[in-house]
């Protein structure tokens, strides 16, 4: 376990900046004094990583909680893509370290030129900022994880590349079509066809991840009004929305 001071003078956070953090809900402590004093241990260390790692990104604290309390998988996969991203960057930087040895020994060859392409590194980019973007609008799916109604479960992710075959970029395309009906539904109202539409293929998706009987879907549904904050941040009315059409479907 690390107190406040270690954990400031590791990180270079202030310890006002770790009480914010606390505050907000983003990085509680693991543990609190009777004195007051938080410590840390080794899984909110990890968590805090990642919240620098993502700030260094230039991403939201909002978005950051979204992305921690996302499915590790999930998460996982951005670090992987983001990985691939900083090898491109480490391999332009050495490619070029020796174009400027070559200079210093007044050698030059056209070739050199290409250290300054980066049509590759921005492509990267621009795919992670993608699954980034996708891994956000993800909150959409918050209730269904921190309800714990799967609790007994395999990862939903996990379970659907493994058992379905699905792999990150089709799993995260199905996900958008979900919240996607489910707003465009919501101008014709929780009772309308485009809403049951959009609860028969939630429900589908669903089925698709793991296992989910009516009693679970119906949980779904009343979950979103549990955690309807999270998703209000994105898009307001939308919990309630999704509750209310999931009820329609599956009455009690």
């Amino acid at each position: 376990m690390k107190s406040v001071n270690e954990v400031s003078k590791l990180s270079g956070v202030s310890r006002r900046t770790l009480q914010y953090y606390d505050e907000i809900g983003l990085l509680p402590p693991s543990a609190v004094k009777e004195s007051g004093y938080r410590q840390y241990d080794e899984e909110s260390l990890r968590r805090l990583w990642s919240i620098l790692f993502y700030k260094e990104l230039g991403i939201s604290l909002d978005d950051i909680r979204l992305i921690l309390e996302s499915p590790k998988e999930m998460e996982k996969e951005l670090m992987r893509q983001h990985k691939q991203i900083l090898l491109e960057k480490e391999s332009q930087l050495q490619k070029m370290i020796l174009s400027v040895d070559h200079i210093l020994n007044d050698k030059f060859d056209v070739s050199m030129l290409r250290d300054f392409e980066k049509n590759r590194i921005e492509a990267l980019k621009k795919t992670y900022s993608n699954e980034i973007r996708a891994l956000i609008e993800s909150a959409f799916f918050l209730p269904v994880v921190k309800s714990g109604i799967f609790k007994g479960s395999v990862s939903i992710v996990k379970n659907a590349s493994n058992i379905m075959n699905i792999d990150f970029d089709k799993l995260i395309t199905l996900c958008g079509e979900v919240i996607q009906k489910f707003r465009e539904a919501m101008k014709d109202g929780p009772e309308s066809l485009s809403a049951k539409e959009a609860v028969i293929f939630y429900r589908e998706l669903m089925t698709i991840l793991t296992p989910c009987d009516d009693t679970a879907f119906r949980e779904i549904g009343q979950a979103y009004l549990k955690y309807k904050e999270d998703l209000d941040k994105k898009t307001p009315g939308l919990a309630e929305f999704v509750s209310a059409a999931i009820r329609q479907v599956y009455p009690s």
